[in-house]
């Protein structure tokens, strides 16, 4: 949360691996991807509509 919380502007998956050290590989960030997508659907996070 914290990682995303820092931003300034709108993250991907990909950038909070980094963020965290993680590997940036697809399993991982894909894994993250579901991950954000599950906090943003408890409302934790905020989803931008695509565009």
């Amino acid at each position: 949360m914290d990682a995303v919380r820092r931003a300034d502007t709108p993250v991907m998956a990909k950038q909070v691996c980094g963020e965290l050290g993680m590997s940036q590989e697809p399993a991982r960030s894909e894994a993250m991807r579901s991950k954000l997508n599950r906090l943003a659907e408890r409302g934790w996070l905020r989803k931008l509509a695509d565009g």
